[in-house]
This record gives C-alpha cells, sequence and structure tokens, in this order.
C-alpha cells in the first residue's frame, strides 16, 4: 500500500499537531494555508485561501487520500461564519476534492446544539434553530458529510491547552463569569489532535468511523468550580463578574467516542490546567497595560 497521504485545508496550530503526529507515523502531508512559510519542516506547504475558488481548485490535483477541513470565520458576525464555513465548505464539495478521497474529517462545534438549559447532549440532541451564525456551521456539516465517503464531523467543545488561556488570563484582570452556575465543556488541544489521528489511523486500517463524534472531556463543570480552583492554584485575588455575555449551558457527552476506544489524556479541567500550570512555573503572566 502507498504512504497514505493526508490534505489539511486550513493548517493552524490544530492541524500542525495533526500533521506532525501523522509525519511520525510515515504519512505524506500536505497543506493549504494563506502563509504556508509558517508550516513544519516536511509538509507539502500550498499557499491558498480556502474560501477563495481559485485556490480551491487546484487542490484536486494534489489527489490527497483523505482531507482534513479546519474551518475558521472570517470574522464573527453571522457573515464570517456564513463564508468561513457554509461557502467554503460548498466549495470543497462543488471542486470535486471531497468525492474523490477515501474519507475525511470536518472539524464542527458544539455550537449547534439547541439545549440552553444545562442538559445533556449528545451526537442524536436537538440542533440549534435559533443560532444563525450556527446555522452556517451546521450547513457545513450537512454539505461535508454529503460529499465525502467516509465522513466524520468532529463537534468540538471549547479548545483550550495555550498559556494563560482565557479562563487564567480574565482573572488575571479580576474579572470572573456572571454566570458561576453556567456548565462549561472543553477539549484539550492535544487531545483533539488525537482525536483526529485516532479517526485518521481507523480510515487508513478500513475500520468504520461515526458521522458525528462529540469531542469534550468527560466532566462538563460549572464555570465557577474551575475559576475557584485556578484562583487558588495561582493564588489570585477574588474577581468581581464581568459584564454578561451569550454563552451556552450543556453538558456535553463523549461516550460515543470512548466507546470506540479513544481514551483522553486530559480527561477533566484539572488534568489539562494542572500541566500548564506546572510547565509554566506555577505562575500568570503579566498582562499588558
Amino acid at each position: 500500500m502507498s504512504m497514505p497521504h493526508v490534505l489539511m485545508v486550513g493548517c493552524g496550530d490544530l492541524g500542525q499537531r495533526l500533521g506532525l503526529r501523522m509525519q511520525s507515523l510515515g504519512w505524506q502531508i500536505s497543506a493549504l494555508r494563506r502563509n504556508p512559510e509558517r508550516l513544519p519542516n516536511g509538509f507539502n506547504a500550498v499557499r491558498g485561501d480556502y474560501t477563495d475558488r481559485d485556490d480551491v481548485i487546484p487542490l484536486v490535483d494534489i489527489k490527497p487520500h483523505y482531507v482534513v477541513f479546519t474551518p475558521l470565520p472570517t470574522a464573527r458576525e453571522a457573515a464570517g461564519y456564513q463564508q468561513g464555513y457554509a461557502q467554503a465548505t460548498r466549495l470543497l464539495a462543488e471542486s470535486g476534492l471531497l468525492a474523490q478521497c477515501r474519507g475525511g474529517l470536518f472539524v464542527s462545534s458544539t455550537r449547534v446544539y439547541e439545549e440552553s438549559a444545562g442538559g445533556w447532549v449528545d451526537e442524536d440532541s436537538p440542533l440549534t434553530a435559533s443560532d444563525s451564525s450556527a446555522a452556517s456551521i451546521i450547513a457545513a456539516e450537512q454539505t461535508f458529510l454529503a460529499a465525502c465517503p467516509n465522513g466524520t464531523v468532529l463537534r468540538a467543545s471549547g479548545i483550550y491547552g495555550d498559556w494563560p488561556g482565557m479562563f487564567v488570563e480574565r482573572l488575571m484582570k479580576g474579572l470572573a463569569s456572571p454566570d458561576p452556575e453556567r456548565i462549561s465543556n472543553r477539549i484539550h488541544r492535544d487531545d483533539l489532535a488525537r482525536v483526529m489521528q485516532f479517526c485518521l489511523t481507523r480510515l487508513h486500517e478500513g475500520l468504520s468511523n461515526s458521522s458525528v463524534y462529540v469531542v469534550s472531556d468527560e466532566a462538563p463543570t460549572p464555570v465557577g468550580e474551575i475559576e475557584s480552583w485556578l484562583a487558588s492554584q495561582l493564588d489570585l485575588p477574588p474577581a468581581t463578574a464581568a459584564a454578561s455575555g451569550r454563552r451556552g449551558n450543556r453538558r456535553c457527552s463523549s461516550e460515543r467516542l470512548r466507546r470506540a476506544g479513544f481514551e483522553f489524556r486530559y480527561p477533566d479541567y484539572r488534568a489539562g490546567f494542572a500541566e500548564l500550570i506546572r510547565d509554566n512555573g506555577g505562575k500568570t503572566l503579566p498582562l499588558e497595560s
């Protein structure tokens, strides 16, 4: 069998983490990025923008065995989600790139769910009909699954793993959540890359993945509990509630993924944040004034 070849469409931090993992297993890596000079050595770097038809069409000639699409909104309003998710996925589908592959992965978001009262959601839970930005993500999921043989959508919850990250940075500013009882879900970026490796490896071994996996750690947790734990670990003073914003409130179940055989390296927030704190000397970083 020839060396397996995966094309990363959009290759930021997550794509690079996955690409390096697959490269270490002997896979050939191609990657589309607007600034390909930032890609790791050994990647077949392709300059381009996945929202531009003229950049997408030539990807067909690369003839990868697998495609991994990690889209982002081009702006934070609904039009940015429409362009970055729905329109971009439609371009990939119309180009014929997805149809010629053996399989592929699409990184989505748990934002697509309707649940907002703290209940559990899984792969079969109702999707939102009230969030216009999420509607573009849902449309992109559907387009990808319809066009890509053996396609899998990975609905990731809040990605963390950088430093200081949202939680710590906010606490450093003396701010806390206005709704400490709201349920937070997260996935460490290394575990998300490991899930992607897990799915690609299964595909190449001839195994079937689910068409959708929820990718979230094993411990949905109230925001206030995480903030209190972080503040105690970092010896930060009490924080005051920040201004309210629209945020989800649900418990994401990754049981289907775990039943398939995946094991989290960071099964809860303590495991992930404890390592981050240890790796950064147990101290917070000074904020720019």
